[in-house]
């Protein structure tokens, strides 16, 4: 039996591990004729305290966030992924990753760059690919670095 796959989704932040995932989502999506969507979550919870006194951070994180989306989709574009839309949303990463997000876009497979945390960072603030993985109602490809030095 084969797998075949209507709607990747890839969250990305910018970070080493999600343009490696976001990579294979193309690839993913090429071979299945799919649909990508590409999702970037900015956390407004570590933006509370800062937005009290500066109201255009959110304004600037967004900015800096269409800039990256527009890059990724023009790449998965040229390397000829017919459909592909982008998604920017603020809250919590975890929540919205693993049930918001996947819904609204009726994703069927999501991946996501492995954590870069190390294990006492993992303890404090948790690992938002464990969290989702769990919570996820689709499946979950999470695309890990050969490199062990990150």
């Amino acid at each position: 039996m084969t797998q075949s796959y209507h709607t990747i989704l890839v969250a990305v932040d910018g970070s080493v591990g999600a343009e490696l995932a976001l990579h294979k989502a193309i690839h993913v999506a090429k071979r299945n004729q799919a649909r990508l969507v590409i999702a970037h979550v900015i956390d407004t919870r570590a933006l509370h305290n800062v937005a009290a006194f500066d109201a255009s951070v959110y304004e600037t994180l967004e900015a800096e966030a269409k800039e990256l989306l527009a890059e990724y989709q023009a790449t998965a574009t040229e390397a000829g992924v017919e459909d592909v839309s982008i998604i920017i949303e603020f809250g919590n990463p975890k929540v919205l990753l693993a049930e918001d997000i996947p819904q609204q876009t009726g994703a069927d497979l999501m991946l996501l760059g492995a954590t870069g945390l190390n294990a006492f960072e993992r303890i404090l603030i948790g690992s938002s690919s464990e969290y989702i993985m769990r919570h996820a109602p689709i499946d979950i490809l999470i695309v890990r670095d050969g490199d062990k030095s990150l």
